[in-house]
């Protein structure tokens, strides 16, 4: 599967940002290649205003829904057109957070424009950061130690599991399951408790650096955290099996937001909601990222199958981050006596698999300072995702459907 990620833009020329059997890589836009992506359009514009199209005639409503509300956790603001209870029409406004991240980082050096990466979308933190340290060290050709590749992997998953156990408890609330979504919260909170033993970081922020890392916790606390995903992953089965002999729940997920695989392709989707619809996006077998784990799928492409996609991804991430801390030990030694020359400047680029997708970077180095910088976030396209999953649906649908992308405003308007 081939997928375009990104349009970047320079005074030279325009390319396009692919991501192929995982590996990324840019290329010239020419007609011939655009051609191959549905997507290209969207990516291009990025626009603020996702599917902005008016719909008018007799019966048909327009709903106002944000950019302050009780059920959504952003700033963001919905315009709904409906017949009766059906929604017929969902544009997305996600210019309230955008902040021009891209900008900022320009005339940086690549250790101050890394601290910005991880400012892009605060939960997704670690895979901004390990993207776009990737990118900075292909630029530069600064190798990195197999210790500081094996802890990325490790912290990715750590952060893969928090934002998972996260979108599961929204769905759980939705669904007034609530005591199923307090242990689901308490979960996710013994998960930041453990991100913090680790790094020192609730949400894994300031740990990463360009060829390494900042700081660890000594191995005996190492051990600790392991113990702890090893609680967790003993509760969230049992959690996990009674969710599913719950047929209020379950009847809840079913059938809201279906994506179908062509729609899903044709916006260039990645991540947990692709593979809800039963394709690979082959982000495991990412370089860049260097997991092996099995590639969970499901086929129906609707809000429960997106759930279920993230419930085998927090065991099997639990089982991986278990079984390689107990061993980490030996790791330590070796980071800390890694050193490396490097180039002054350079392109690179890279692909991080974030909780909710692909997270790409591509910049542009000279004389240590960053020229150029693009984001590709799983947000903007998942927010495109969303507004064709809450087509044909009902308004009582729309909390299952927006939660089940785990999808944030901040990320989609870099």
């Amino acid at each position: 599967m081939k997928v375009l990620l990104g349009v970047i833009n320079s005074l030279e020329n325009e390319s396009l940002f692919i991501f192929e059997k995982g590996q990324s890589r840019t290329m010239p836009a020419t007609e011939e290649e655009i051609k191959n992506y549905p997507n290209y359009k969207i990516l291009k514009q990025k626009s603020l205003k996702i599917n902005d199209q008016k719909i008018t005639g007799p019966g048909v409503f327009q709903f106002l829904y944000g950019p302050v509300t009780a059920g959504v956790r952003e700033a963001g603001s919905f315009n709904l057109y409906t017949y009766g209870e059906k929604i017929l029409r969902a544009s997305i406004d996600i210019s309230w957070k955008r902040r021009g991240i891209e900008s900022a980082m320009v005339s940086k050096s690549p250790e101050a424009a890394l601290a910005l990466s991880e400012q892009v979308c605060s939960n997704f933190a670690i895979s901004h950061s390990l993207a776009f340290s990737r990118a900075v060290e292909n630029a530069i050709s600064l190798p990195i130690s197999i210790t500081t590749r094996n802890w990325r992997i490790l912290l990715i998953e750590a952060e893969r599991i928090y934002n998972h156990l996260y979108v599961i408890y929204r769905l759980t609330s939705a669904a007034a399951q609530k005591v199923l979504a307090t242990h689901m919260l308490a979960l996710f909170e013994e998960a930041l408790r453990l991100n913090e033993v680790l790094t020192g970081s609730r949400f894994l922020m300031g740990i990463n650096n360009i060829g390494k890392f900042n700081h660890l916790a000594d191995f005996p606390k190492i051990l600790i955290a392991a113990k702890g995903y090893e609680e967790i992953l003993t509760r969230f089965r049992r959690l996990y099996e009674h969710s599913l002999a719950n047929t209020n729940y379950l009847d809840r997920l079913h059938s809201a937001g279906p994506l179908t695989p062509a729609k899903a392709t044709s916006i260039g989707l990645t991540g947990p909601s692709l593979r809800a619809c039963g394709l690979d996006d082959h982000l495991n077998g990412n370089l860049e990222h260097l997991i092996i784990l099995p590639v969970v799928t499901q086929n129906e492409g609707d809000s429960l199958a997106r759930m279920e996609v993230r419930a085998e991804e927090i065991v099997n991430s639990l089982r991986y981050l278990i079984d390689h801390l107990r061993v980490s030990d030996s790791w330590i030694d070796e980071m800390n006596n890694w050193v490396h020359e490097c180039k002054p400047g350079g392109t690179g680029n890279a692909v991080a698999n974030s909780p909710s997708g692909a997270v790409g970077y591509y910049v542009v180095i000279e004389d240590k300072k960053i020229k150029q910088v693009n984001i590709c976030t799983p947000s903007y396209v998942g927010m495109h995702a969303m507004a064709m999953a809450l087509e044909e649906m009902v308004f009582t649908d729309f909390p299952f459907v927006c939660d089940s992308f785990g999808v944030y405003f901040t990320g989609a308007s870099v």
